[in-house]
């Protein structure tokens, strides 16, 4: 939920903060419990931001050029792949290192909230003495490594390996760093009680492989997934709770050498597709920044804001189309909220009614491309990014008519004003003005269908596209590139830190036999594919409100796809189920992010906002169960694209 507060935190004035969260959120998310005196090393954390932003400005040159060449010759410039590994680990660890001081790691704080005020000082120190010894011992595990790899050259530009490798190393000192420092920041007998604890669990894992070494797999894993748990709930950012599960069981198991795991994390944060992420961010970013979401909301509200439920109906579609831009939910919903939300005032909309449109057009939109999710799995699957795409479209269009039908059928209940029924003229000068910026997520994803470039370049053009629109709209201030490069590292680097952390740990159950204990369990049940969707509809709804969205994608999809497949499942189907079962978990209460995120922006209170919501999550759940029961909503376009079979 950190990560939420800081976006909120750049688009939202304090008193609409106040309205939204807990008094206490603040104080827990920032861990403000702190002493007067050394603040920490400002400058180091604007080079290492530039450090980064430049890295992903290098990387998008390199790319730029190399589809130019493309174009010109006919072939591709062979070292972009070795640079472009360069520059994914570079993000990814110098950029997780940057979040975690900044507090915006994913973390879960429901339980945190509730604890008594007297506790949280304390509990705030522990989880920075476990950040603490994670990162420290991750760097200790991985120096053999690195000095293995200093004779060693990289086949094309002979670098080497060495200066590939760096990136982890230094992103796990920087954040040992961090943490020393947050922990001297805050207050001296909270940090010594807390280093207390911390050293007497690590005691306790490391004298426990005895107690293990007749256990069964099963009980091994059953430890395992509860001390997960256990620090999931404690407040540890999510990407360090994986890679401490991963690393406990091959301790306590003595299946392999603990030094795995972090070289499954410098691996996990590697593949040319994954650089697509931080350019979609980048892309979204500046969109937001400059205020290019207005024109569109304007072209939807004059085809469709005279409908029953006026501009709530056009909430949703506008949620449809952005989601093609920035390829993040929450920057969804901080952007079209913000965008809207004096129209929706002015029309006297209820905001609890708002935030409702907004949390489950969210939802809705977790398959629309470029979602960051989609590119994920297809980076852990088999199943082409295209094909995941294509399949995106047509469940999420789906969903967005259930939310505009429920908004149609509340819409006298709870007031607002409709929009008057715009003239074709007017229509017209809407479609003008919006047009330039409707071409973006058109674009990307004709570029991709068509196979004219890979997710990577799309999104690189992107960028540049994004640039030459807030050029020529005259939206952007001269701090836009610095603003939003910023930014962007912060949330970039947190989202491939946890590619990496969950990297291992999708190995590690996949060694402990997981995809078989499920198989079997639900063999037992008799071999239904309808109960296989129900159980994973419930699994991964729950899963999705305990690890956020996306770290449980990366868990539970490598481990639940073949499954699928062989209770006669198609894969693409299935893709689309376990993203929005997700999704629904990781929006809704009490831990769903992007809900507080509409509180926010729609300055509402939970608690209003909760009465109102109800209704469309179990709409929501309904439509979910009709996806999961009728194939032909996800695989309908990537047949008839020819991608898979009808």
């Amino acid at each position: 939920m950190s990560t939420v507060w800081k976006n909120m935190k750049r688009t939202l004035a304090p008193e609409e903060l106040e309205e939204a969260i807990p008094s206490d959120a603040e104080e827990i998310l920032h861990h403000d419990h702190v002493r007067p005196g050394w603040s920490g090393a400002v400058w180091l954390d604007k080079v290492l931001e530039w450090i980064v932003g430049a890295a992903i400005l290098a990387e998008l040159v390199v790319i730029l050029l190399n589809i130019m060449v493309r174009l010109i010759t006919g072939d591709s410039v062979l070292w972009t792949q070795e640079v472009s590994e360069i520059a994914l680990l570079t993000i990814a660890f110098l950029g997780g290192a940057i979040a975690y001081p900044k507090g915006a790691h994913m973390s879960v704080q429901a339980l945190i909230m509730r604890l008594p005020p007297a506790w949280k000082p304390y509990l705030a120190a522990l989880v920075d003495w476990l950040v603490f010894v994670m990162s420290a011992g991750a760097f200790a595990l991985f120096v053999p490594t690195l000095a293995q790899q200093i004779d060693e050259r990289t086949p094309i530009l002979q670098l080497p390996v060495f200066w590939v490798s760096l990136p982890f190393s230094a992103g796990m000192v920087l954040i040992a760093w961090f943490a020393l420092i947050k922990l001297w920041r805050q207050e001296r007998r909270a940090v010594l009680t807390a280093a207390v604890i911390a050293a007497a669990m690590v005691a306790v894992v490391v004298l426990a492989p005895p107690l293990f070494y007749y256990a069964s797999p099963n009980v091994l894993l059953g430890v395992v997934l509860a001390v997960l748990f256990l620090l999931l709930f404690l407040g540890l950012p999510i990407a360090f709770v994986l890679a401490l599960a991963s690393g406990i069981y091959l301790y306590l198991g003595g299946i392999s050498d603990v030094s795995a795991i972090p070289i499954g994390m410098a691996s996990g944060a590697k593949g040319f597709v994954l650089l697509a992420i931080p350019f979609f961010i980048l892309a979204g970013t500046i969109m937001n920044s400059a205020g290019l979401t207005l024109p569109l909301a304007k072209l939807v509200d004059a085809l469709i804001g005279h409908l029953r439920g006026g501009l709530l109906q056009v909430v949703v579609v506008t949620m449809y189309i952005f989601s093609g831009i920035s390829g993040s939910k929450v920057a969804d919903v901080a952007a079209v909220g913000t965008t809207m939300r004096g129209m929706l005032e002015e029309r006297k909309y209820p905001r609890g009614e708002v935030v409702a449109v907004l949390s489950a057009s969210a939802i809705m939109g977790e398959t629309i491309p470029p979602s960051i999710v989609l590119l994920v799995l297809g980076s852990i699957t088999t199943i082409s990014t295209t094909t995941l795409f294509l399949a995106g479209f047509l469940p999420a269009a789906f969903l967005a008519l259930v939310v505009m039908a429920l908004v149609f059928l509340r819409a006298r209940k709870q007031g607002g004003v409709a929009s008057p029924k715009a003239t074709w003229r007017a229509r017209g000068s809407a479609t003008f003005f919006a047009l330039p910026t409707l071409l973006l997520p058109v674009g990307m994803v004709g570029g991709i269908l068509s196979g004219f470039a890979t997710p990577t370049e799309v999104s690189s053009v992107a960028v540049a596209y994004a640039f030459v629109l807030v050029a020529a709209y005259r939206r952007g201030s001269k701090k836009l590139l610095g603003d939003t490069l910023r930014e962007t590292t912060t949330t970039a680097g947190m989202v491939l830190f946890i590619i990496a952390a969950a990297s291992p740990l999708a190995q590690t159950l996949a060694l402990a036999g997981v995809s078989q204990q499920i198989h079997d369990l639900m063999s037992g049940l008799g071999d239904s594919p309808v109960l296989f969707m129900l159980f994973t509809v419930i699994l991964l709804t729950i899963m999705g409100q305990l690890l956020e969205g996306l770290p449980a994608v990366l868990i539970f999809a490598p481990l639940l796809l073949p499954i699928a497949t062989e209770f006669g499942v198609s894969p693409v189907q299935y893709a689309m189920v376990l993203i929005i079962s997700m999704g629904i978990g990781s929006f809704a209460p009490p831990a769903g992010v992007g809900f507080y995120v509409a509180c926010a922006t729609a300055r509402e209170t939970v608690e209003n906002s909760l009465k109102h919501f109800w209704p469309y999550l179990i709409a929501l759940f309904i439509g979910l169960l009709v996806l999961a029961a009728v194939p032909w909503f996800s695989t309908f376009l990537p047949a008839l694209a020819g991608l898979i079979p009808f």
